[in-house]
């Protein structure tokens, strides 16, 4: 692609696709699946592509800020057809291939397509300084071998901040590096620093550019902790005004809500995000938001004390077993069944729960959800006295966490500890050794207090504070189960069972 060639400035992507071509135009609608072009946001994007690729490109932009990755690849991809040469769009599609907040990282396939694309960048002419500052990115990410995840996003995100400092006044280059920022940012506590220099930077980007997306989206994430929360509330409510359609900007406000406690607003956004997803569903496979928005959505009923409707939630997930395979879908398919009798104290419904899992996840590749299963059914099991059943389950973690270590998933190790901890306090207390289980539990507590709550989930699937209240209270240290729930609550207001258990601790 000549570099001489002009760039294209957008002031509205819905006017620019309204210009495109027929076909151009038939090809868009397809991706969309009957969203308005003009409900997606704005964004304003220079590129050296064609006339006919230029609002195509436009729009799997607006996608991917939206972290609708499948269309947004699509969208991608019907650029590069409109125009070969369009270097941004390989980009775009080298993009969607490694979601870096969601957990897990890309599958094989996305790897293999995202470094397609990244081999189709290095044959073709970036266009200008800034294109190619944008692509240099991309490639950073997917170079070398033996990365891990987190390694990869660390020299992405690094990429990201020298594009943000050498092209001030790009919109886009700001947002990324706001969102790079967030997935190197330390967990836990010592996230807030990070975490709200990203939202106050998102928060003024949304004052330059009131319709962009990543204005509300990052802001969101950048916010969704228990330290910050309150800061996001306006713009979480304000997000559908500039997406009224797009599934995850439906979902997105609940994490906002589920760090205040707003039960009611959470099940009903995250409804309306599941609603979405099964209208703009393609083909056989569902979407991963769906599951994901059902997950939110359950918890939220649960704590908000309505376990008909979480149940019903759970069923209609398992009637929709075509869900996408990818992590996205496996966190949320294993998370949900546990939350049901955990929630509700039936310790024996919970180490009943069946060992195997939805057969249309590729459940080797995804040992940190595995992990959720056995954690349920251990501690139901240690609850109700099965000891033996108890001990299997830790075998169970044992091994599971033996694949998370070979394969660097530090967070998930982190987790798994906390949970191994938390089923051996349990027996330890069901054995009688009351001293054992407490610093067991303890221990527990403050590992998973320091690793943090992941976007992937709206809560841990029993929190450990909570279940180091409960041991307390079972052993008559009321003064021991008030701190912890009261813990619990600063973590995550209005959860019901810390609610309930921090009354039970200061009565009589």
């Amino acid at each position: 692609m000549p570099s001489t060639r002009s760039l294209k400035l957008s002031v509205s992507t819905a006017a620019l696709i309204l210009l495109a071509a027929p076909s151009m135009a038939h090809s868009l609608d397809t991706i969309l699946k009957g969203l308005n072009p003009a409900d997606l946001g704005q964004v304003a994007f220079a590129t050296s592509c064609n006339d006919d690729a230029q609002p195509v490109f436009e729009t799997g932009l607006l996608l991917l800020h939206h972290m609708m990755y499948r269309q947004s690849a699509q969208a991608f991809e019907a650029a590069t057809e409109a125009d070969p040469d369009c270097a941004m769009a390989q980009w775009g599609i080298a993009m969607t291939k490694f979601h870096p907040l969601w957990p897990g990282g890309p599958s094989p396939e996305e790897t293999e397509a995202g470094r397609a694309a990244v081999a189709r960048l290095a044959e073709l002419d970036a266009g200008t300084p800034r294109e190619a500052a944008y692509i240099e990115a991309v490639q950073a990410f997917y170079s070398g071998e033996d990365k891990t995840f987190r390694e990869r996003l660390s020299v992405w995100a690094a990429k990201q901040r020298q594009l943000d400092e050498a092209f001030p006044d790009d919109i886009d280059a700001a947002a990324f590096d706001a969102l790079a920022q967030l997935t190197v940012a330390p967990r836990g506590p010592e996230a807030v620093p990070e975490l709200r220099d990203a939202g106050a930077r998102m928060d003024s980007l949304r004052t330059q550019a009131p319709l962009h997306p990543a204005g509300y989206h990052y802001a969101i994430h950048a916010y969704d902790h228990p330290a910050l929360a309150d800061l996001a509330l306006e713009t979480a409510r304000g997000y559908d005004k500039i997406a009224p359609e797009v599934p995850h900007a439906l979902h997105m406000p609940s994490h906002i809500f589920t760090r205040l406690g707003f039960w009611e607003e959470s099940a009903a956004w995250n409804a309306r995000s599941a609603a979405a997803v099964l209208a703009q569903s393609e083909g056989d496979v569902i979407a991963d938001h769906y599951p994901h928005a059902i997950d939110y959505a359950v918890y939220a009923h649960l704590q908000a004390g309505d376990v008909g409707a979480a149940e019903a939630l759970l069923a209609e997930l398992h009637a929709h077993p075509n869900l996408e395979n990818n992590f996205g879908s496996a966190y949320p398919e294993a998370a949900t069944a546990a939350r049901l009798p955990l929630e509700q104290d039936d310790w024996a419904r919970a180490a009943a729960l069946p060992a195997d899992l939805n057969p249309a996840i590729s459940w080797d590749r995804f040992p940190q959800a595995v992990a959720i299963r056995w954690y349920a059914k251990g501690i139901g099991a240690a609850r109700a006295g099965d000891l033996p059943a108890a001990e299997d389950a830790l075998n169970h973690l044992a091994e599971l966490g033996q694949v998370m270590k070979e394969r660097g998933l530090g967070y998930w190790l982190a987790l798994l500890d906390a949970q191994s901890k938390t089923i051996e306090a349990w027996v330890a207390l069901s054995q009688g050794d009351t001293e054992a289980a407490v610093e067991r539990m303890r221990a527990a507590a403050d590992v998973e207090d320091k690793a943090g709550k992941a976007p992937v989930t709206p809560g841990h699937v029993l929190p450990a504070r909570e279940l180091l209240g409960d041991m307390l209270l079972a052993v008559g240290d009321k003064t021991g189960a008030r701190q912890a729930y009261q813990a619990s609550l600063d973590i995550t207001p209005n959860r019901r069972r810390s609610v309930e258990g921090l009354a039970l601790a200061s009565g009589d």
